[in-house]
């Protein structure tokens, strides 16, 4: 009697690739936005952020990295124009202060779940974690998680002005204008790039031709507008207002012109011109 012996390979393939080596870029382009992977800045630099700053009442855009493995028709090149077979679901947790984060899909992608977006609210920290699932509905075992520091917008509190020198000449005068000097609120270390638009207004209609003059004024980490360019060409009351101010973290987060309203006023006074001198004539 002949016995036949029959081999029968068995592969088993789930989780067997989906940890395999592929490698990931530190930016991608999504949508027209270039977004960077978190630890690394717009230069490229892995500069082992341990936060992800964002502005209160501003809204920031995540995109996960899928793993391939489980998505093979995802071009992540093209990232929202080829199949994602992966679903993720988006949490936030450990929050503190009154730091809030409200995920949405970000318009007509929303098929795309590995791509959302954020609402920020209150000040604080918070994490933001996403959960990846793949198509036979098996869940991954850790999330991916960015901390993220909700900061306050940046503000103007306070407008000081140095002295101002007597007017030179005669109306019109030709002096420079004041030295603003100005309070940030900016709660963030390093070069915060702050913008601040003002605007410039006299009560005396003479001057300027009673059009409130305006600009623009970009701060390091100074905190003084530098005013001595502008011709207060009458006296006068005049009132600086600041417009609206914004910096880096705010731009990043969609806000490019926080409304502000902080305002300080100066009286610039003429100068005495004096008349001819009189004295009692020889009797």
């Amino acid at each position: 009697m002949k016995t036949i012996t029959k081999q029968i390979t068995v592969l088993a393939v789930f989780g067997l690739i989906s940890a395999s080596a592929y490698s990931q870029a530190n930016s991608y382009s999504v949508n027209s936005e270039t977004l960077y992977r978190h630890g690394y800045n717009s230069g490229g630099a892995n500069v082992q952020e341990n936060t992800d700053s964002v502005t209160t009442g501003g809204t920031t855009r995540y995109w996960v990295y899928p793993d391939l493995s489980l998505n093979p028709g995802y071009d992540v090149n093209n990232p929202l124009t080829t199949p994602l077979t992966s679903a993720f679901n988006w949490t936030t947790s450990g929050a503190t202060g009154t730091a809030t984060g409200t995920i949405a899909a970000v318009g007509a992608y929303g098929t795309y779940t590995n791509y959302k977006q954020v609402t920020w609210g209150g000040t604080g920290t918070i994490n933001l974690n996403a959960t990846e699932t793949s198509g036979a509905g098996c869940v991954g075992g850790t999330a991916v998680t960015t901390p993220i520091a909700v900061i306050a917008a940046p503000d103007v509190t306070a407008i000081a002005f140095s002295a101002l020198p007597c007017p030179t000449g005669t109306i019109p005068y030709t002096q420079a204008g004041p030295t603003a000097t100005l309070t940030i609120t900016c709660p963030v270390n390093g070069n915060k790039e702050v913008s601040v638009n003002w605007s410039l207004s006299c009560s005396n209609a003479g001057w300027n031709g009673g059009v409130a003059m305006t600009g623009t004024a970009v701060l390091g980490n100074g905190n003084t507008i530098d005013l001595s360019g502008v011709n207060l060409s009458h006296p006068g009351t005049y009132t600086l207002t600041i417009v609206n101010i914004t910096d880096r973290i705010a731009t990043k987060s969609g806000l490019t012109a926080i409304p502000d309203g902080t305002s300080n006023t100066f009286v610039l006074l003429p100068t005495p011109v004096t008349g001819p001198m009189y004295h009692v004539p020889n009797q």
